[in-house]
């Protein structure tokens, strides 16, 4: 299965997500995660057990593996789901070893294309932290 995004306004100061695909089978799932900067590609991988439960966790440690060109120090500590506002929203925590609380990011989730918000929630939590390096 492949969840794409359409291209965003790639002339900003911000990353753009550009895709996430994940491909599984009985044993095994992995996702990889493709952003851009700069007219750049910059492609993070994760992979792991194939159940549907583990999956937001693997689009966001992808998503932080994408990010290694700028800092691989971004560990993934949890993702979660919530109900706010009437909204199914997706919250990825990050551990910021430059810091002293983690980083948390959050991403309204769409049902045709639940793992991107994951990928979304992960770019949130490190978004001012990473435009501090760019």
């Amino acid at each position: 299965m492949t969840a794409s995004v359409t291209n965003l306004r790639l002339e900003t100061a911000r990353l753009a997500l550009l895709r996430v695909e994940e491909s599984t089978d009985e044993r095994r799932a992995e996702v990889r995660v493709t952003l851009a900067w700069e007219g750049k590609e910059h492609v993070g991988t994760a992979a792991g057990a194939p159940a549907d439960s583990e999956r937001p966790s693997l689009v966001a440690a992808a998503t932080l593996d994408a990010l290694a060109f700028i800092d691989n120090d971004y560990q993934l500590i949890d993702t979660s789901t919530s109900w706010a506002g009437g909204l199914d929203v997706a919250m990825v925590i990050v551990d910021d070893p430059a810091g002293e609380r983690p980083l948390i990011g959050t991403a309204v989730l769409d049902d045709d294309n639940r793992q991107v918000a994951f990928a979304k929630a992960a770019l949130d939590a490190v978004n001012r932290r990473i435009t501090q390096s760019l």
